[in-house]
């Protein structure tokens, strides 16, 4: 008897779709062909040449700490990212920073030469890096 009522719930849930569905799909077709047709665009008032408009803005030196290789940085680095990028790393080791320098020349095509790696890697060090730690003697077991 229970599945009598249920089959009887689903057969009228049914039939009320496929009412809703006819319905509603007459009175859509009905209210589209009575709209006002679209007002197109005359071809020529698309292409015409607009002036363009020119906007200054004011040019804001980053803050970048002084020191030996600042230039270099606010010139071949902040081309692609800002000095805040450098301060969202952790505080590499001298290693890992001649690894990042090197790894934006070589993969990322930053205009960095070989001879200018060492003074980056200086900066960074001295600006937001440690040095590396000292290397762990090696003891002879002979």
């Amino acid at each position: 008897m229970q599945t009598l009522r249920v089959l009887a719930v689903l057969f009228l849930v049914g039939l009320g779709i496929v009412a809703y569905a006819l319905w509603g799909r007459s009175g859509r077709e009905a209210s589209t062909a009575s709209a006002a047709p679209a007002r197109s665009i005359p071809i020529e008032l698309l292409t015409q040449m607009q002036p363009v408009k020119d906007i200054e803005l004011e040019y804001h030196q980053p803050d970048l700490p002084p020191g030996p290789g600042h230039e270099l940085f606010a010139t071949q680095c902040v081309i692609c990212h800002s000095p805040r990028y450098v301060l969202n790393q952790p505080i590499f080791p001298r290693k890992t920073w001649a690894t990042e320098v090197h790894k934006m020349a070589k993969a990322y095509g930053a205009p960095i030469t070989p001879d200018q790696e060492p003074l980056l890697v200086d900066y960074l060090v001295s600006w937001h890096g440690k040095e590396d730690a000292p290397a762990a003697p090696t003891q002879n077991t002979k």
